[in-house]
């Protein structure tokens, strides 16, 4: 409490004179509802009707005056904070519920994991990483990782006299002591407050929500910043929760605005009450990735984002690219390595580089030339491969093959007549045009030509020879 304020207090309490004086005390000092005289009364055993205590923690309970005494009757708006980010809070009839978050991305402290059955599991190389900011476990890397050990003989001292500190569970407790010495010649009530103080020191630490200070003996709390958040330091980011000052106490309240970031593009970040989730987006949301060119792909169901689905995502070219769509990652077809749907390096498959003579190959359309049992073959190669009918010559080769060169069809010849595996030579019973016949032979050297069939001159044909064609 500041001075001025310390000032004030006490100039009312000359002004109204003793007896206002003690009254003013008791509705400035915290155990208010049950405050009888100077030296502070157990507030359980008389009170006003319909008072409350707004001492009692967050236990889904409240004391409520009835009959001229506190009574505990449910209060399902007073949730308990377990201090577990994997866990959602609530109260049901009057008793605390902390149910399990399974899947969604938590913070302890300032280490990240993932929620697995309700705790918090967070990868480490070593116990350094796993600072939880509890005082109450003990810290520990094991395995990869963070393990949080409620430790039972830690002592987080809250610096009030009149409070009994251990951990329980993992969480600090902080129980009034009534009856116990505090300051000088001064006795702790049962709401934690020293009555018969000598200084502001024999009072609780301030904090944000309340400056105490010692006036007349007694310990009096000023509420402070009334509705206020505390400041971001004393927040826990991303956990969906916001301690704030109500009556002097520093409550938890659910915070929509503070959900967790898990830093996946296919997900929303949102809050369900006091737990963080992150539902998947629909199907086919735009989301980054370092997967495609553009720098952008596609959600999947399940909150994956996929770099493609097909090559025609991946609009990256010049330089050209492919999808490799059993890992969904856009590929480019100039970096010296064999990806995507290439059937060699930078080449084949959706790359418009087509293979050369000797790479690997799935389809003749992958090759330069040809595939011949997976590896790309040419007609100049001097073997006979792929289609050829003989030694790069026939197939898709420019070169025809030459009489008695081996053959499969007869477009594989130089006079297109494939007999027995073999190139013949040309006659006129062959059923072809060839040598120096002018029509199927016919003409040149074989016999003329009837009316209607090609000629060059009028010995080519039985009759005239008139325009290329025999009369």
């Amino acid at each position: 409490m500041t001075t001025s304020a310390t000032s004030l207090h006490r100039s009312k309490l000359r002004s109204f004179g003793l007896a206002s004086a003690l009254a003013l005390a008791c509705a400035m000092v915290v155990s208010a509802p049950g405050c009888l005289d100077q030296q502070g009364s157990n507030p359980s055993t008389e009170c006003t009707a319909g008072q409350t205590d707004a001492t009692t923690p967050d236990d889904c309970v409240r004391k409520e005056c009835q009959g001229g005494k506190f009574v505990t009757v449910a209060n399902d708006t007073e949730v308990p904070d377990d201090a577990n980010p994997c866990t959602q809070d609530t109260c049901s009839d009057g008793v605390p519920q902390h149910t399990a978050v399974n899947g969604t991305m938590c913070q302890l402290g300032e280490g990240m994991g993932q929620c697995v059955s309700g705790q918090c599991e967070i990868p480490c190389n070593d116990s350094a990483e796993c600072d939880d900011k509890n005082r109450c476990t003990t810290d520990a890397c094991v395995g990869k990782v963070c393990m949080f050990t409620p430790d039972p003989q830690a002592n987080p001292d809250d610096m009030n006299p009149c409070t009994t500190d251990a951990c329980a569970d993992g969480k600090e407790s902080h129980v009034p002591a009534p009856g116990a010495t505090c300051g000088t010649n001064g006795t702790c009530n049962d709401m934690g407050v020293c009555i018969g103080c000598a200084s502001d020191t024999d009072c609780p630490v301030d904090d944000h929500c309340s400056d105490w200070a010692c006036t007349d003996k007694q310990c009096i709390s000023t509420p402070l910043h009334e509705g206020m958040p505390l400041p971001p330091s004393e927040q826990s980011l991303g956990d969906c929760k916001s301690k704030v000052c109500q009556s002097g106490q520093i409550v938890t309240i659910a915070d929509a605005a503070d959900p967790f970031n898990d830093g996946n593009s296919c997900t929303a970040d949102q809050c369900n009450d006091m737990a963080p989730v992150n539902p998947p987006l629909p199907a086919l949301s735009s989301c980054a990735t370092p997967n495609n060119p553009t720098g952008m792909g596609k959600c999947d169901s399940t909150g994956v984002c996929l770099g493609c689905s097909q090559t025609l995502d991946c609009r990256g070219g010049p330089p050209w690219h492919t999808c490799d769509t059993t890992v969904n990652i856009c590929f480019s077809c100039s970096d010296n390595a064999q990806n995507g749907t290439e059937t060699d390096v930078d080449c084949g498959g959706e790359c418009i580089e087509r293979c050369e003579l000797g790479q690997k190959c799935l389809v003749t359309s992958d090759c330069q030339g040809e595939c011949d049992n997976n590896v790309c073959v040419d007609c100049f190669d001097n073997v006979k491969n792929g289609t050829e009918g003989d030694v790069d010559c026939g197939g898709i080769c420019p070169q025809k093959c030459s009489t008695d060169d081996s053959c499969n069809v007869p477009t594989d010849c130089f006079h297109g007549v494939c007999s027995g595996g073999k190139c013949a030579a040309p006659s006129c019973s062959d059923s072809v045009q060839n040598g120096n016949e002018t029509d199927v032979d016919c003409g040149g050297s074989c016999p003329d030509c009837p009316a209607g069939k090609k000629c060059i001159g009028g010995n080519d044909c039985i009759n005239d020879c008139i325009s290329g064609i025999c009369n």
